[in-house]
């Protein structure tokens, strides 16, 4: 997209509008030093609220950087549930592998070096952890619909928040996780790992410097397919139990953020060991394919092209196959459109694996992501349609331009995010901002999925509205206003990056008033 009045696009767009000395820092960064940031050696103590799968994951690469010296110390962690540490069967696919699992409140103690019995650091109520003087940062990975008021209240209890991705459930819960980040100028990093690859701020300044001119096009997609059904995988067991779970804090029917509810009550959803455990089926905790898988690919599409919030969006899609007794779709399909005049087509599906090719297109040519940076494919709108409808072969990309990325994503999420924590500086490699924009485009896509209707997003009011027709009223005026005999011939762009060369014979065009011909 060309830098106009009606579109500025800088490199603060791309890290974040809360500083813009922070994009600056995040942009002099090289490929090598993108994927291992180097901080002070100061200490940073983080407890964990959610002691899921997913915090294992965290919870295993911040006791490494601990023994590593790397200035970190995990000193609480918070779950529902009191947790399992066990060794299974696994069976899938005609194999059985031995499998050891240890997830919920007092497994993660234990690996953390906490003692169980210290309800002050080892409990089921987060608001405790937020209460300690000695936590400096907290990690979210609770079930979705926890993350934006979570996410708030920590921020108002002075802690800086790694939360995982989507940064909320819904829109206004982004509004309100957005406000509470520029009120207390904490730091937030949203969980989207593909955010610490290079490769997406390489295609920014290759947008922005017109090098494909005025972009109006992009497709992305999440593709997935597993005989058990998507997120049945995640194992229930028998000592899942209301005794061992605290299930009206897991719902958060007892709690509000904006006025909203954070959960349903235990009259709208029972006690369930799937819903527990397998909660991004169902509508009260995910936005599933949309929020749960899209939302990676949203996140870093948004910030390559350089826009943010959608003005408008439908969604499509259903469940096709998995009938499992689950809410979401496996097929679902979003296509947001932006004011600063271009698409973005994303699509996902849980039953097939075959992937879409990650594209962005300009007027002038079009970038391709492949693995270590992108493609790119000149087109001269000069010479009309210069790529057949089916190619017999791959076409050959006009430039490659390598971004090597990290050898470990998550981990250098973490290490920027512990930078920036320790430099007090808000402009992370996935910062809320971007998070925000795409939660409401996940959003949108879901109240557009399950009501059958077209979505406008109010700028201003930061509002969800039903959509009319205005949104192609507007472009058709605006294609009217310039069109015509005299017009249209002629006009050199400026707005948008528009650049058009009419035939001569467009200037017989127009109405004739008055029965005056247009051309004289």
């Amino acid at each position: 997209m060309a830098e106009t009045p009606s579109s500025p696009l800088d490199r603060r767009k791309f890290f974040g509008s809360a500083s813009a000395a922070a994009a600056g820092a995040a942009l002099s960064l090289s490929a090598a030093s993108y994927a291992n940031v180097a901080g002070s050696a100061e200490r940073v103590r983080v407890a964990f609220l959610g002691c899921g799968g997913r915090a294992q994951a965290h919870i295993d690469l911040l006791n490494r950087f601990a023994r590593d010296g790397k200035g970190v110390a995990t000193v609480g962690v918070c779950d529902v549930w009191d947790g399992l540490e066990d060794e299974y069967d696994h069976e899938f696919g005609g194999r059985v592998s031995r499998r050891r699992y240890a997830q919920g409140l007092f497994p993660s103690a234990k690996k953390c070096g906490l003692d169980p019995a210290d309800k002050a650091r080892v409990t089921k109520d987060y608001r405790r952890v937020l209460d300690r003087k000695d936590v400096d940062a907290v990690c979210i990975v609770t079930p979705d619909h926890w993350h934006g008021k979570m996410t708030v209240d920590a921020l108002t209890a002075g802690k800086d928040v790694y939360v995982e991705k989507p940064m909320t459930r819904t829109a206004e819960e982004a509004t309100a996780v957005l406000d509470a980040w520029k009120r207390t100028g904490r730091v937030v990093t949203v969980g989207v790992q593909s955010m610490a690859d290079p490769v997406w701020v390489r295609a920014f300044d290759h947008i922005r410097t017109g090098k494909i001119g005025h972009v109006a096009h992009a497709q992305t997609g999440f593709f997935r397919n597993d005989a058990r059904g998507q997120w049945r995988f995640y194992r229930l067991t028998p000592s899942m139990t209301p005794r061992t779970i605290d299930w009206d804090l897991f719902l958060g029917h007892g709690f509000e953020l904006n006025g909203q509810k954070v959960g349903p009550t235990p009259a709208e959803q029972p006690f369930d060991r799937a819903a527990f455990a397998q909660w991004r089926c169902y509508w009260p905790f995910s936005g599933g394919v949309f929020s749960d898988l899209l939302s990676h690919n949203v996140t870093h599409m948004l910030a390559a092209m350089g826009v943010r919030f959608p003005a408008r969006v439908t969604a499509g899609g259903g469940v096709y196959l998995e009938y499992d007794g689950r809410d979401v779709p496996d097929v679902g399909g979003v296509l947001a459109d932006y004011e600063e005049g271009c698409q973005l087509v994303v699509t996902a599906s849980t039953i097939t694996g075959y992937p879409v090719e990650e594209v962005i297109r300009g007027r002038l040519g079009a970038i391709k992501f492949v693995k270590g940076g992108f493609q790119v494919f000149r087109d001269d709108p000069t010479r009309g349609a210069a790529f057949p409808p089916r190619l017999e072969r791959p076409p050959e990309p006009a430039e490659v331009v390598a971004a090597e990325p990290p050898r470990n994503d998550t981990e250098a999420l973490w290490e920027n995010f512990l930078d920036c924590v320790r430099a007090k500086r808000q402009g992370t490699f996935s910062p809320p901002d971007l998070g925000a924009a795409a939660v409401v485009t996940a959003a949108m896509a879901v109240q557009s999925y399950r009501s059958g209707s077209a979505l406008f997003w109010d700028r201003e009011k930061r509002l969800v509205a039903a959509a009319d027709a205005t949104w192609a009223e507007r472009w058709e005026k605006r294609s009217r206003a310039r069109g015509g005999a005299n017009q249209v011939f002629g006009w050199s762009g400026g707005d948008a990056g528009s650049v058009l060369h009419p035939p001569a014979h467009q200037k017989l065009a127009g109405p004739w008033l008055g029965g005056k011909d247009p051309a004289g």
